[in-house]
């Protein structure tokens, strides 16, 4: 995964200035905590290899956000087709059709939440997000609506936290670019991995 960020973040800009060494070593150590991290959270083949997907594409992209404020189509993209196959073959194989059909809801609605919000405040959104968050909304939703939802307010709370605190620090105003892929992905790691510490808004 360093690899390849490294890669990604030199072809969308070559003025950022990258350390290849401290991308492999954090690709690894975060490779290996995320293993480690869905192995104990699911225990059949097809789920871990489509949350170890998800887990992948959300460092990747958190990485290039973060640098370049960009989110790469092709990695999301990638991560949908994965997740959606695997999801499906975990859904047939144990003859359980609910969690697929709230996950196909899950993306649909926030896909839709997430482009009328792009219209209303093009500002605020980039189409990488836009883009993203049905991605999200998929494996979410496959856990059960308090997952989906709880990770997009989530996502919003803490995005809309350090803002504030960056403004009122100096460090940033309401027409600087802020990279949101980030806390997207922090507030879909919470609901996957602690998920059971979240409150209930639902009965799955």
């Amino acid at each position: 995964m360093g690899v390849i960020a490294e890669k990604l973040i030199s072809e969308i800009n070559s003025q950022v200035n990258v350390s290849r060494i401290k991308f492999l070593v954090t690709g690894v150590a975060l490779g290996a905590l995320f293993a480690l991290l869905v192995c104990q959270r699911f225990a059949t083949w097809d789920l871990r290899i489509a949350y170890s997907t998800l887990c992948a594409g959300l460092i990747l992209q958190t990485t290039v956000d973060a640098l370049t404020h960009r989110l790469v189509r092709s990695i999301t993209h990638l991560t949908a087709i994965v997740g959606f196959i695997f999801l499906a073959v975990n859904a047939i194989r144990v003859e359980e059709n609910s969690q697929l059909i709230s996950a196909v809801i899950c993306a649909t609605t926030s896909w839709c939440l997430f482009f009328v919000i792009s219209k209303v405040a093009p500002a605020g959104l980039g189409a990488g997000d836009v883009r993203l968050v049905p991605v999200l909304g998929l494996y979410l939703g496959f856990l059960g609506y308090n997952e989906a939802i709880l990770g997009i307010f989530i996502a919003c709370s803490s995005a809309g936290l350090v803002g504030v605190v960056l403004i009122a620090v100096g460090r940033g105003s309401l027409k600087r670019r802020f990279a949101f892929g980030p806390y997207l992905a922090f507030g879909t790691f919470i609901c996957i991995f602690a998920g059971d510490a979240l409150p209930r808004l639902f009965l799955n």
